[in-house]
């Protein structure tokens, strides 16, 4: 609870410019807001002062929301511009695979919010019928219900692009904005239950996946992750550890920080087993990791369309400031600025 009170929860400038994109292409589809379409982009452009690696208080974020949807009257803002923000994010649609499990799937775009805003943070569980995602405010008092309501509605957009379903069911802490429940039912599927004690969403586990704590893919997507290591062997035919190990850990990465255990349960070895292959070749796996996510760092890196929170992600990291710290141990500078140096 101290953590709580003393932590300044933030918002990366990155985040903020996906989602000026979104309600710019939310005003312009509008068209009768041309003058607030002007306003809105003279202030966000204000955001151009700041390195794409700082951060903006959610406090200031909050406020700005709620400002802007006084302007345009739009007590379900958030909601309606949702949708256009998520589609930013669809250049990384690449591991939305139908057949990565629902279950994993939510995991997998969970911690991608994640690491663009500390707003939220999130709960998952699981049986055998239903996967429940709670949403829980880092700073309830600063939290926006424009902000509650958009990331579930991103989410319920990215699950029906990804996997062509809808919620069961959707509880909100808040009171209903407005009389509009049409909004509800196109944006997420279902019209929600209002004055709830949690924030969360319900779907259908259509998988029958059940849940593994930590980055440890399901069972389903283990079972996928080692068909495609064992069609590459089939074309590239016999491999050292190293570029097996490689293969797996660029995988891997998609469901956070990559370990030796499932590392070791994807080569279908013990983990002793793995260390000790890995030593014969002059390898190991934390010298591995470290060296493929250096690689892959400068790639990503050069590739503008990604922001330096999408290549946080897709290394593995928790959040872009682990990524950060990392990569100023490497070249002395921050990703941004190894980016313009390369221009």
């Amino acid at each position: 609870m101290s953590e709580n009170r003393t932590k300044g929860y933030t918002v990366s400038v990155e985040a903020l410019l996906s989602h000026r994109k979104a309600v710019e292409m939310y005003l312009k589809d509008k068209r009768t807001h041309d003058v607030l379409l002007a306003t809105f982009s003279s202030q966000l452009n204000s955001l151009a002062i700041y390195e794409p690696d700082q951060r903006i208080p959610i406090e200031t974020v909050s406020k700005n929301i709620d400002v802007f949807a006084s302007w345009l009257k739009e007590p379900n803002l958030g909601l309606k511009i949702a949708p256009y923000s998520s589609r930013e994010q669809r250049r990384l649609a690449f591991f939305y695979t139908k057949e990565i499990s629902l279950l994993d799937y939510f995991r997998i775009l969970v911690r991608y919010i994640c690491i663009s805003t500390e707003v939220m943070r999130f709960e998952i569980s699981v049986n055998k019928d239903v996967i429940c995602c709670e949403m829980i405010p880092n700073s309830p008092a600063t939290v926006s219900l424009h902000q509650t309501e958009g990331f579930f509605a991103a989410i319920c957009d990215a699950i029906k692009f990804g996997h062509d379903i809808t919620p069961e069911a959707v509880l909100f802490t808040h009171a209903m904005p407005s009389e509009d429940n049409a909004i509800y039912q196109s944006v997420l599927g279902v019209i929600p239950t209002f004055n709830q004690p949690f924030n969360r969403l319900y779907f259908s586990n259509v998988s029958k996946d059940s849940y593994s704590n930590g980055p440890t893919p399901s069972a389903r997507s283990l079972q996928y992750i080692q068909s495609m290591e064992a069609v590459k062997r089939l074309e590239v035919g016999a491999e050292s550890w190293k570029d097996r190990c490689r293969f797996l850990l660029r995988l891997m990465m998609f469901y956070g920080e990559p370990t030796k255990p499932v590392l070791s349960e994807l080569l279908t070895v013990t983990p002793r087993t793995l260390q000790r292959q890995l030593e014969r070749e002059g390898e190991t796996f934390r010298n591995l990791l470290a060296e493929l996510r250096r690689e892959l760092a400068v790639e990503y890196l050069t590739d503008r369309r990604l922001t330096c929170e999408d290549v946080a992600f897709l290394l593995g990291y928790k959040d872009v400031g682990q990524f950060f710290r990392v990569f100023r141990t490497w070249y002395s500078m921050s990703p941004g600025q190894y980016r313009d140096s390369v221009k």
